[in-house]
């Protein structure tokens, strides 16, 4: 089941495209349907029909901002739509089936893609949050978020001697996206990074070597090799999202201890309890505890 939009109409939403109108308007007049380039790392895409892309891949992380009609995305049997103000990052070397929807008013479906061709040594280095557990592309929206996209997106659009000040603007986005755990993939370099985003996306699946290897683009020995590299290994890096999982469940308050467990791996209680603990410093029961404990 798609998951259902969230106040896609919101002020917020609206702020940020009436701050990309003038994009929008040159991309419509001036372009027609397909990919354009407005800049390097800034692109436009319209449709003037549905259409179904099937195993899409970045070759980049982006961030996207559907501008007109709707977008889905599909990650297996997962997926998830966007409508005109939504915003969603698109991590690279993961395939998705796309399927783009223009607006019954416009009869266009349009969408602005920001390439993030390199994050800034000093804002990767920053604290960041850990990828959400489950298929999530959505990015919540503040008003400085909105204002920071939109300034960044403009000036990217301007000419070569405005270089310093779209990469000021893009800075200043990532900044804002670097705590967001949704945004996580733009930060994600290595082979071992993304082949944990992959699994975080879908943690309860008995993930395969050749499985991930395929979703990323190299060979399962590639795969394999790389995530020992990075002090990891298959079996960990499913582990730990797994855990992740169960810290959510458990935060949000859905389900009892066992349920967790058992969204972990664990068939042991004690087990489970005894690693939880050694991973987040407090028990699955204070976990639960201070959930329940909160007001309201």
């Amino acid at each position: 089941m798609l998951k259902p939009v969230e106040d896609a109409h919101s002020t917020l939403s609206r702020r940020l495209l009436q701050l990309l109108r003038p994009l929008a308007m040159s991309s419509r007049t001036a372009r027609g349907p397909g990919l354009h380039t407005f800049a390097r790392q800034l692109f436009s895409y319209c449709c003037i029909e549905r259409e179904r892309l099937v195993s899409v891949v970045s070759e980049m992380p982006r961030i996207g901002i559907v501008l007109s009609g709707e977008k889905e995305f599909w990650l297996g049997d997962a997926g998830q739509r966007f409508v005109a103000g939504d915003v969603f990052v698109l991590p690279a070397g993961t395939a998705f089936d796309a399927v783009n929807i223009p607006s019954e008013a416009s009869g266009l479906y349009e969408s602005l893609l920001v390439e993030i061709t390199q994050v800034p040594k000093w804002v990767q280095e920053m604290p960041g949050a850990r990828p959400v557990a489950g298929f999530d592309l959505r990015v919540p929206l503040s008003q400085e978020l909105v204002d920071a996209l939109g300034h960044a997106a403009i000036s990217l659009s301007g000419s070569d001697h405005a270089a310093a000040l779209a990469g000021h603007r893009l800075a200043e986005v990532l900044i804002l996206l670097r705590k967001m755990p949704v945004a996580q993939p733009l930060f994600a370099q290595s082979l071992a990074e993304r082949a944990a985003w992959l699994v975080a996306r879908a943690p309860a699946k008995r993930w395969t070597a050749e499985e991930i290897g395929r979703e990323l683009g190299v060979g399962a020995s590639t795969l394999r090799r790389k995530l020992v590299e990075a002090g990891t290994s298959l079996r960990g890096v499913q582990a730990s999202a797994r855990m992740q999982l169960a810290h959510e469940m458990l935060v949000r308050g859905e389900g009892n201890i066992t349920d967790a467990a058992n969204a972990a791996g664990y068939a042991s209680r004690s087990h489970f309890a005894r690693r939880f603990q050694a991973v987040y410093g407090a028990s699955p029961a204070e976990i639960r505890l201070r959930q329940t404990a909160l007001p309201g």
